[in-house]
C-alpha cells in the first residue's frame, strides 16, 4: 500500500505546476522594414520621399504661388501614388519590361539607332498637357538632342530623346514646351491603362509609413468612397 504521504505528493503536483510552470511565449512579430526613405505604401508598394522630391521643382513652375507641402501633395496625387498602384498590379511584368526597355535603351545610347524589333516611337510636342508630365519634367532639365534615362510612367518603362525646346534649363516656366521621340515598353494593357491604374487607386489600401507626410496625402486617398459599380 502508499504511504499517505507519497499520494499527497502525487496529488499536489498537477496543482504546483499549473500555479507556477508558464506557457511559453510566442516569438514576438518581426518588425516590418522598408527601403529608406518609404513615406507610405500602395498595397505594400513602397512610395519614397526622393521619388516625391525629384518633381517638386516641376510642380512649382507650373504654379509657383503654392509652397512646398503644395506641390508635394499634388506630385503624390498626379504621380507616386498613380505610378505606385500601377506597379503593383503585375509586378513580373513589369520586371521584364523593365529589362527589355533597358537593353533597348542601352542599344541606342551605343549605336544611335533602336533595333529592329523595337517600340514605334511616338513624336510628341507641347507642355506637360500634351507631353505627360514626367516626361516634361525630365525633358525640362536635359539639353537638345540627349536622351533621357529610363523613367516609369503608368503601365510603362520609358525613354525618350529631346528634340527641340522653346526654353533652355534652368528657364522652364509652365507654359514651356518641348518635342520628344518617346519610346514606351508597357508592362499594363496599353488600352485602357488610365482606367485600369485608377482603379487600382481606389482599390488598394494606402499606409501611411512617415507620420509627417501623411497631410500631404489628400484624404480620398486614404479613405476612398466607393460607390455602387
Amino acid at each position: 500500500m502508499n504511504h499517505p504521504m507519497f499520494r499527497t505528493v502525487l496529488l499536489l503536483t498537477p496543482v504546483l505546476c499549473s500555479a507556477g510552470c508558464s506557457e511559453p511565449t510566442p516569438d514576438a512579430p518581426t518588425p516590418r522594414s522598408y527601403p529608406e526613405g518609404t513615406i507610405l505604401l500602395v498595397d505594400d508598394q513602397p512610395v519614397l520621399a526622393a521619388d516625391v522630391d525629384r518633381f517638386v521643382e516641376a510642380i512649382a513652375r507650373i504654379e509657383p504661388e503654392f509652397v512646398l507641402r503644395d506641390h508635394r501633395r499634388k506630385v503624390l496625387s498626379n504621380i507616386s501614388i498613380p505610378l505606385a498602384a500601377g506597379a503593383a498590379l503585375d509586378p513580373s511584368a513589369r520586371e521584364e519590361a523593365f529589362a527589355q526597355a533597358q537593353s533597348l535603351l542601352s542599344a541606342l545610347r551605343e549605336t544611335g539607332e533602336m533595333p529592329p524589333d523595337a517600340p514605334e516611337p511616338r513624336v510628341m510636342s507641347g507642355t506637360f498637357k500634351e507631353v505627360g508630365l514626367i516626361p516634361w519634367a525630365i525633358a525640362s532639365q536635359m539639353e537638345p538632342l540627349t536622351v533621357s534615362d529610363l523613367q516609369e510612367t503608368p503601365g510603362n518603362w520609358t525613354f525618350f530623346k529631346l528634340t527641340a525646346t522653346t526654353d533652355p534649363p534652368g528657364e522652364f516656366g509652365g507654359q514651356s514646351e518641348v518635342t520628344i521621340l518617346r519610346y514606351d515598353v508597357p508592362y499594363l494593357p496599353p488600352e485602357g491603362v488610365r482606367d485600369l491604374v485608377q482603379d487600382a487607386v481606389q482599390g488598394f489600401k494606402i499606409e501611411i509609413v512617415d507620420p509627417e507626410w501623411e497631410p500631404m496625402v489628400p484624404p480620398a486617398f486614404l479613405y476612398p468612397t466607393r460607390g455602387p459599380r
